[in-house]
């Protein structure tokens, strides 16, 4: 198993929920940390795409990992019977001038296949 997914991305990603939130250049910063430890732990050359290791590897991109994370906490907060987690669920949807960003996201959809 990749190093990355053992140590590093637990790390990366701790409460990744909640900051996963924040804007897209915060977020890419977390991506570009990625890269560059991937590159280093597996000896990359230069040239190669950030895309072709991800795939080859098959370890997903930030975003991806914090969509599903996301994902699986909303699941199963539903089967939950304690009322105060129960709770949480109305601040999924917010009605106001702007929407959470997990508001818009299709939870019926399938995730993409490695």
């Amino acid at each position: 198993m990749c190093p990355l997914k053992q140590v590093l991305r637990p790390i990366l990603t701790y409460a990744a929920q909640i900051w996963g939130l924040a804007a897209s250049n915060n977020r890419k910063k977390v991506q570009v940390l990625q890269n560059k430890l991937l590159r280093i732990i597996f000896n990359a050359l230069w040239c190669i795409r950030n895309s072709v290791i991800h795939n080859d590897l098959k370890i997903q991109t930030v975003d991806d990992f914090i969509k599903d994370l996301s994902r699986n906490i909303f699941e199963k907060l539903v089967n939950y019977t304690n009322f105060t987690i129960l709770y949480q669920l109305n601040y999924a949807y917010n009605h106001g001038r702007y929407s959470l960003p997990y508001a818009t996201i299709k939870w019926t959809t399938l995730l993409k296949t490695p």
